[in-house]
């Protein structure tokens, strides 16, 4: 009988183990915390240090192409001793361990440590001053790691609570396909244009998507895609008042990257826009892409109008559906 019970008991301890590699995220709580939010956790001197000013300069930094300045991040800091479990669920953790144990500086990331979906990141190193210019140097490696998670995590949930119809509609009218969650609907979908729209009491998000025949290799100039939005934009999107439409803002300049999506070539635009003969206007940012088979560009777009609240979030909403397009081959 003891031989037994001491087989069940190995046999659980496997099944414990098995599950605990394979399904761990299912056996974690959820995350806490909102969107854009990061935990620091440091010791109170190393937080008046040129540490604490690195993180909070980095948090601070703002986000681009918005209206007003707002902060990439909003940074909440936890002594060292102070870190419980009250904070061991939020979804985005720093942890310091500035020593002279160490001999040189690292960034250790980890997910899914004590809820899911988490980010957490370890920061490694010295007291000396090779740690600051570690950071300095990997600042743009970190906020992308930051930016990607939360992305992600936008998207996996969209893809759980789409908007029923639209997918299916795109795909089979247009050849594209797009993960927008409940609350959109379609506003216009012509033969080349289609004006997906988010609208409560005090915001309205949209999603343009317009394409057109791949004639020059000009075509990924931020002349000639801003001259193709205002085009569409012009024909499409009208505003409240008789005559007025939308239109790219010139008083700002418009960021012009050129990246990788699953793959293939991309354009990406940040800028603001506003309406003619209106004073309504707000952030967008696009993504263009070659299809080639079909020999056409494709633009996708998010836009925000929410004169009275902040928009970092929704912007970033808005990029989240953005990287969920794609072309249906």
């Amino acid at each position: 009988m003891r031989r037994i019970i001491i087989v069940l008991s190995f046999i659980s301890l496997i099944l414990i183990t098995g599950c605990t590699k394979k399904e761990r995220k299912g056996l974690l709580p959820m995350v806490t915390g909102k969107p854009g939010e990061i935990i620091l956790v440091i010791d109170p001197y190393l937080w008046e240090s040129n540490l604490g000013q690195f993180f909070a300069a980095f948090c601070n930094e703002p986000v681009e192409a918005l209206p007003s300045d707002e902060p990439s991040y909003t940074l909440i800091h936890i002594p060292t001793d102070g870190f419980n479990r009250i904070f061991k669920n939020h979804r985005n953790i720093i942890l310091t361990d500035i020593s002279n144990q160490h001999t040189e500086p690292r960034i250790i990331v980890q997910r899914n440590v004590w809820a899911h979906p988490q980010l957490l990141i370890k920061v490694v190193g010295p007291k000396d001053s090779t740690t600051i210019v570690y950071l300095n140097e990997n600042s743009n490696k970190l906020r992308n790691l930051l930016e990607v998670d939360e992305r992600n995590r936008i998207i996996e949930n969209y893809k759980k609570n789409r908007a029923k119809g639209i997918d299916e509609m795109l795909k089979q009218q247009h050849k594209v396909s797009i993960s927008v969650p409940a609350g959109y609907d379609v506003g216009v979908d012509s033969t080349n244009f289609i004006w997906l729209t988010h609208e409560v009491a005090d915001m309205t998000q949209g999603v343009l998507i317009y394409y057109y025949p791949y004639t020059d290799e000009n075509t990924f100039t931020p002349a000639y895609l801003l001259n193709r939005r205002n085009e569409f934009t012009r024909k499409f999107v009208p505003g409240p008042v008789n005559g007025s439409y939308m239109k790219t803002e010139t008083e700002y300049p418009v960021i012009f990257n050129e990246n990788v999506k699953t793959g293939e070539y991309m354009v990406e635009m940040r800028g603001l826009w506003r309406l003619e003969k209106a004073f309504m206007g707000g952030p967008f940012i696009s993504h263009t892409i070659l299809d080639e088979p079909r020999n056409r560009i494709v633009t996708v777009e998010g836009f925000v109008y929410a004169p009275s609240l902040d928009k970092r979030l929704y912007i970033r909403e808005l990029e989240a559906i953005l990287y969920t397009f794609d072309i249906v081959n």
